[in-house]
């Protein structure tokens, strides 16, 4: 399957950005958007419409909503000391310094930067650093380059979390921690696109405001949205083709990894089918990320995942253990999607085998979905056609497009 990725690459994980792409990003200065944000010059309050808001962090001369940092990485992982260079690394950031003392290890230094990158989801304005000699001092120091001003930050992460809060106004009370999940899964996969040129792609303002994102801009948008509904995640990097960013999550004491952005469709199945959504990568085991996902443990090993109770099959029960479970399964599929108008449902077969046995009996329209249909029509009151897409073949994953009449 072709998918555009768009993660940066090497050890190295502090992207670089061009001099072409610095200069696109006058818009965002001070007075640059339309949306009815300001910020006050020293960056720790700013008014939205007639809301003032103040900047819930002391470290930092930018605006940070509550929500914006998954900690798990400098919980479990780093020691004393480590913290102690994490916490001082995360001030220099925060203050935008562009030229502080090296007093640790360089390889010390920059796993606590990989750390920061994945944990502190407002800091996204570092765009290089460098190492050089104090002319004066003789002594070595940190280079820092930025991209973005404290302002520019500040106006981001404010519009950000505007977009957040009217995604959680949507969570009612019947919903648990797996409908949210699959709620902000599904949003983002409905309402945000792969982009190779926005200079935003990498943030959640380039996911949930822009609406425009690579992985890393998924992935930050997901753990933001987890920490707001107080859903334990973090955030897993790897290889596919291209370095890769997605998320793990904690559900009923196990962990779960969730690729949003390889559960978007490609451009040639969302132009013929807009609104299908996949869950190939929803709630899934490290033995299946696996299958095309080499998970690193630089800079950090993420948590083990083996749950299997909520896995969207499993969840859903669409998963399919014998043939003569496939109507039953095909049913449980559909009728969840129409109950909540969507275009398109999933089951997974235990075996190559039957997934080529059922699929060697599948016509277009067979006769056996009639009472599928039936069922629509009594349960919710419309009429649908089905039709199937192999497009998850190597999975053993048949896709149903509903199509309401």
């Amino acid at each position: 399957m072709n998918r555009f990725l768009g993660c940066t690459a090497g050890r190295r994980i502090l992207a670089v950005v061009s001099a072409a792409a610095l200069a696109t990003m006058s818009g965002c200065r001070r007075n640059g958007f339309e949306d009815g944000i300001h910020v006050y010059s020293n960056g720790t309050s700013a008014v939205v419409g007639e809301q003032e808001i103040y900047s819930t962090a002391g470290n930092a001369e930018f605006y940070i909503p509550e929500g914006m940092v998954t900690d798990y990485y400098s919980s479990t992982a780093l020691n004393g000391t480590e913290k102690e260079v994490y916490d001082s690394v995360l001030n220099d950031l925060g203050n935008l310094r562009t030229r502080v003392p090296l007093k640790v290890d360089s390889t010390v230094l920059q796993r606590v930067l990989d750390i920061i990158r994945f944990e502190q989801l407002s800091y996204f304005h570092v765009s290089d650093r460098d190492i050089d000699v104090n002319e004066v001092t003789q002594e070595f120091e940190i280079v820092y380059e930025y991209r973005f001003t404290a302002d520019e930050i500040s106006s981001m992460n404010i519009a950000s979390e505007r977009a957040a809060r009217e995604i959680m106004e949507q969570i009612t009370p019947d919903m648990d921690d797996y409908d949210k999940l699959k709620y902000f899964h599904d949003y983002l996969v409905l309402n945000c696109q792969n982009d190779t040129e926005s200079p935003y792609s990498d943030t959640i303002y380039g996911a949930l405001v822009q609406k425009k994102a690579l992985c890393e801009g998924y992935a930050k948008a997901f753990s933001y949205l987890c920490n707001l509904a107080g859903i334990e995640n973090t955030i897993v990097t790897g290889l596919t083709k291209v370095p890769h960013m997605w998320n793990a999550v904690k559900l009923g004491g196990n962990w779960y990894h969730v690729d949003v952005t390889w559960d978007n469709p490609d451009d040639a199945l969302h132009a013929e089918y807009p609104d299908v959504i996949l869950y190939q990568y929803f709630m899934v085991t490290d033995s299946v990320i696996e299958n095309n996902h080499t998970i690193w443990t630089y800079p950090a090993e993420p948590p083990k995942a083996s749950g299997r109770n909520e896995n969207y099959f499993v969840r859903e029960g669409t998963d399919i253990n014998s043939e003569k479970e496939f109507l039953t399964a095909s049913q449980n599929a559909v009728l969840n999607a129409v109950r909540n108008h969507e275009q398109s449902a999933m089951v997974k077969f235990a075996s190559n085998d039957m997934y080529i046995s059922v699929m060697s009996k599948l016509g277009d329209d067979p006769a056996a979905f009639e009472q599928i249909k039936q069922q629509a029509r009594s349960d919710y009151g419309v009429s649908i056609n089905l039709r199937w897409t192999d497009y998850y073949e190597e999975y053993r994953i048949l896709t149903y497009i509903i199509e309401y009449l």
